[in-house]
């Protein structure tokens, strides 16, 4: 984990729109906005964490009260249910926090590229005006 962090360190919020600065008018103008991610990931991250975690502490029922008598089974599935739920919850939140974040990011992207494309137009609209008066035998 540490070693993400320091890569992590290292990358600040702006140099995937810095790329903008050093694109081309056309490609800005080309450029799509990112898209949201959706809520698959989470779901699936907490049926996971809920098979995780119903699998452990309900082998960890069985294993305190014995393998093969009914006081046994039925603190399994106490202890089953306690695991989903908590797994679930656990796993779930994760994922809820990291598409949350990439949406942030997203949102910060789509900002910075929504002003380049803007100023690309102004810039390519003023090419263009240029362009066309200043040409010789025009008469403005």
């Amino acid at each position: 984990m540490a070693i993400y962090r320091l890569k992590r360190k290292s990358f600040t919020m702006y140099d995937e729109t810095d790329n903008l600065k050093r694109m081309k008018d056309s490609d800005i103008l080309a450029e799509k906005k990112k898209q949201a991610p959706g809520y698959g990931g989470v779901i699936s991250n907490a049926v996971g964490g809920a098979t995780i975690g119903a699998v452990g502490l309900g082998g960890a029922g069985l294993i305190k009260n014995g393998v093969f008598n009914k006081k046994a089974l039925a603190a399994a599935g106490k202890y089953g249910k306690l695991g989903a739920l908590g797994g679930a919850a656990i796993m779930g939140g994760l994922a809820l926090k990291k598409r949350n974040e990439q949406s942030k990011e997203n949102n910060f992207y789509n900002k910075r590229l929504e002003y380049a494309q803007r100023q690309a137009k102004r810039r390519e609209k003023k090419d263009w005006k240029s362009n066309m008066t200043q040409r010789d035998g025009y008469s403005y």
